[in-house]
């Protein structure tokens, strides 16, 4: 079976852009870039909980260190 040769018109129809093509391609990259914002949401959330754990961890370091600290002497005796 052979075809016909497109006509330059019907080369036209099928190469003009379709706006339907062009709305689907925005609505696809408002959805990414809406999801890509809620992942730096996360993420700069996961940075504030790690800096604040950062900051528990230093303090207590500090009061364990200073907990630690005795004056100089001899120990206790133990009898």
């Amino acid at each position: 079976m052979t075809t016909d040769p497109l006509q330059p018109q019907e080369v036209d129809a099928i190469l003009r852009p379709d706006p339907r093509t062009t709305t689907a391609d925005l609505l696809v990259l408002r959805d990414a870039l809406q999801r890509m914002g809620d992942a730096f949401e996360r993420l700069a959330d996961a940075v504030v909980q790690l800096h604040q754990t950062v900051a528990d961890v230093q303090r207590f370091e500090g009061s364990a260190d200073a907990e630690v600290s005795r004056p100089l002497g001899p120990p206790p005796r133990a009898d």
